[in-house]
C-alpha cells in the first residue's frame, strides 16, 4: 500500500482560533482539525487512492499490512491540530486500565508541538504541589490557579503530557498534538467559563481525582534547527527532521506518519512523487517499506512504540 493523504476533519470548539481556518479556506473557528485518526469518534477519508475509503476502513481489511505484524488499534495513534483563541479547560486523561473499564476507550498519553504561539503565551502542565487534598481546597475556595504550573512555550517548542496529569493549552497557541488512540478527557477546571446558552460546560471531579497523580511533570523540549528526536515515551516517538539532504526512511515493521509543518514538500515512493502539503500528514503503512524525504523538507515523524506495559 502506497503512503496516504489524508483529508483533515474540522471539529467546533468555543475556544478555537481561525489560523488553520483560514489556510484551509473555512470560514469558521474550528479549535481543533482530526488529522490522523482511526478512532469511533472519526477516521479520515483517503485522498489520493481511487476508491472512496477511510484509514479505519484499510486498517480493518488488513491490519498487519497498514500497522505492521502484532501491532493493534491499541498501537495506532492520533494527530490533530489545537487552535487556540482562548484556554481550554483544565484537563486529565486516564491510563488504559481507568479508560477501559469507564469509558470503553484506550488511555491517553500525548504530546503538544508548536506550530506558532503569540508572544507571552503559556500553557499549564502540572501543578507546582502534589498533595490532592490541597489542590481540592482551592477548588473549593476558587484558588486553583495559583497552583497550575505554567510553561512560556514559543514556536518549535514540544512538550509530553504523560497520562495522569492536570494540563491545558493556553489561549494565541496553534500545536500539533501526537498521541496515543484515544479520545477521553475529563474536564477539571473551567475557569467559570459559560457556552453560546449560557452554561456551565460539566466538569468530571470524581474521574479526575480517581486518575491524576499530582507528583507528575513534563519532559519539555526547546525549539532547535537541527533533527532529533524530541518525543520518547513509553507509547510512541517524534522526531524532528530537517532534511539536509535526500533522506529514506525504513517503515517495514510498523507504520510512521509525517506531519509537514513547513512548505509544501515532495515524499518519493517507488519511483513515484507524492506532494505532502504544507500542515498536512501522510500516514505510511507498514508494506509501503520505506520512503523518501526530498531536501529541505521539514516534518515531524511519529512512529507507535510497542512495549509489554501495553
Amino acid at each position: 500500500m502506497k503512503p496516504l493523504l489524508l483529508k483533515p476533519i474540522p471539529d467546533y470548539t468555543i475556544w478555537g482560533s481561525d489560523h488553520l481556518s483560514k489556510h484551509r479556506n473555512y470560514d469558521r473557528k474550528y479549535g481543533t482539525w482530526w488529522e490522523v485518526s482511526a478512532h469511533p469518534y472519526c477516521t479520515n477519508k483517503i485522498t489520493n487512492l481511487p476508491e472512496e475509503t477511510t484509514l479505519q476502513e484499510l486498517i480493518d481489511q488488513d491490519m498487519e499490512g497498514m500497522l505492521g505484524k502484532g501491532y493493534t488499534l491499541h498501537e495506532m495513534l492520533r494527530l490533530a491540530y489545537l487552535d487556540t483563541e482562548d484556554a481550554l479547560s483544565i484537563q486529565v486523561h486516564p491510563e488504559d486500565e481507568y479508560a477501559k473499564k469507564h469509558s470503553n476507550d484506550f488511555g491517553k498519553y500525548e504530546s503538544w508541538y508548536i506550530i506558532d504561539a503569540k508572544p507571552g503565551a503559556t500553557l499549564v502542565a502540572g501543578t507546582n504541589v502534589d498533595d490532592a487534598n490541597i489542590i481540592k481546597k482551592a477548588l473549593e475556595d476558587n484558588t486553583l490557579e495559583q497552583y497550575l504550573q505554567k510553561w512560556p512555550v514559543k514556536k518549535g517548542d514540544y512538550i509530553t503530557i504523560p497520562a495522569g496529569m492536570l494540563h491545558a493549552l493556553g489561549k494565541d497557541i496553534w500545536a500539533i498534538e501526537v498521541g496515543t488512540n484515544s479520545n477521553t478527557t475529563y474536564r477539571f477546571y473551567d475557569y467559570d467559563r459559560k457556552d453560546a446558552n449560557g452554561n456551565s460546560r460539566p466538569l468530571h471531579l470524581k474521574e479526575s481525582f480517581d486518575v491524576t497523580n499530582f507528583a507528575l511533570q513534563p519532559h519539555f523540549e526547546e525549539a532547535k534547527e537541527e533533527t532529533r528526536r524530541i518525543g520518547d515515551t513509553p507509547f510512541f516517538t517524534v522526531d524532528e527532521i530537517f532534511a539536509t539532504e535526500n533522506q529514506t526512511i525504513t517503515s517495514d515493521t510498523h507504520f510512521v506518519i509525517l506531519t509537514n509543518v513547513d512548505e509544501d514538500t515532495d515524499i518519493i515512493w517507488n519511483g513515484t512523487t507524492i506532494t505532502l502539503p504544507r500542515y498536512d500528514s501522510m500516514f505510511v503503512p507498514a508494506n509501503a517499506k520505506e520512503i523518501t524525504l526530498q531536501e529541505g523538507a521539514h516534518v515531524l515523524l511519529s512512529q507507535p512504540v510497542k512495549g509489554e506495559n501495553k
